[in-house]
């Protein structure tokens, strides 16, 4: 198979990789689940809410799966063409060697090589002809390097774009079941709440002080408390809302860290600190599958995006339950 006709195989449009604010538009989400008590719609919101999140986290993760994929098929994609060209060439030399050897030798061999089937049956004759000189020899040698470099890259190429063509599919159905639950999740929330669609919380901020930092735990606390009150926004990481992991990707790039745009992945590259050794910006992970993380602003405080409905706040972090502590290094 050609090299056009496998990169024509996937196409990555570019709100394949962006975020899935307002995408899908369901219709008429149901109401509130019949026979339910307010106390109990609220303990269900608050359930959905979570698990929510959870999904969204792992859009997240498959999200940025799918732009390594798509950078992969881009890096190969520069190779795999000038790759092509050195195979050509040496093949031309090789032919060059083929002929100019006939022509001097004249013997059955060449004659027989000169009618082989294929390239690799050239190959296979010509290595075992002594009457070539070492420097024609090298040239075979090389062409046949280059023959296999060729073929494993047209192989990657076509197993990566069979990854990516998968991805593009979960990633669909993952965003056209999270705007719906949105939807509904939305409904339940405004029939509990009212048109805010969020309860009443506890202030946070009384009692707190900011503390005194400068350098990079400043410019974050900084940040981070400059995004108070805006929405929760699924797959979001700016300006207008975030999600969890959003909100501290953003963070951290203001001070030159790149970080996962997913919390679990995020867990994954800090630093492991106890709860003893915790600075403002530093980072706090929740749950079990670690689905929600927020940034340490001192005071058993964190400022993070809880969940779908909810805005950008302060909050005890021992309100959730935490998973595990880290730095950013």
């Amino acid at each position: 198979m050609g090299v056009v006709t496998v990169l024509a195989g996937l196409t990555l449009s570019p709100g394949t990789l962006s975020p899935g604010i307002a995408l899908a538009k369901p219709g008429s989400p149901p109401g509130p689940p019949a026979g339910l008590t307010r106390e109990q719609l609220v303990e269900r919101i608050n359930r959905a809410s979570g698990q929510l999140e959870g999904v969204i986290e792992r859009y997240n993760q498959l999200r940025s799966d799918l732009q390594t994929t798509v950078a992969q098929i881009n890096v190969l994609k520069r190779q795999i063409g000038p790759l092509e060209r050195q195979v050509a060439d040496r093949q031309a030399k090789v032919g060059v060697i083929a002929s100019a050897a006939y022509t001097t030798a004249g013997s059955t061999s060449f004659a027989v090589l000169l009618h082989a089937d294929s390239t690799r049956d050239v190959l296979d004759q010509l290595m075992v002809i002594q009457l070539l000189a070492d420097d024609q020899r090298r040239e075979i040698t090389s062409l046949t390097r280059l023959r296999q470099e060729y073929v494993a890259a047209q192989e990657t190429l076509r197993t990566l774009i069979t990854e990516g063509r998968a991805q593009q599919k979960d990633l669909a159905t993952s965003r056209a079941k999270i705007e719906s639950d949105l939807a509904t999740l939305q409904r339940w929330r405004t029939h509990a709440f009212g048109p805010s669609g969020s309860p009443p919380h506890a202030n946070a901020r009384v009692g707190w002080v900011k503390p005194e930092v400068t350098g990079i735990p400043a410019k974050i606390l900084n940040f981070a408390l400059g995004q108070l009150g805006k929405a929760y926004r699924w797959a979001g990481s700016g300006p207008d809302g975030f999600d969890c992991s959003g909100l501290v990707l953003a963070a951290y790039k203001r001070v030159g860290k790149e970080l996962p745009h997913n919390s679990a992945r995020q867990y994954d590259v800090v630093r492991k600190i106890k709860r003893t050794q915790l600075e403002p910006g530093d980072l706090i992970f929740f749950y079990r599958d670690l689905h929600h993380v927020g940034i340490y602003i001192g005071g058993d405080r964190m400022v993070h995006a809880p969940t779908p409905g909810e805005k950008v706040r302060i909050d005890f972090f021992d309100d959730l339950p935490v998973r595990g502590y880290g730095h950013v290094t």
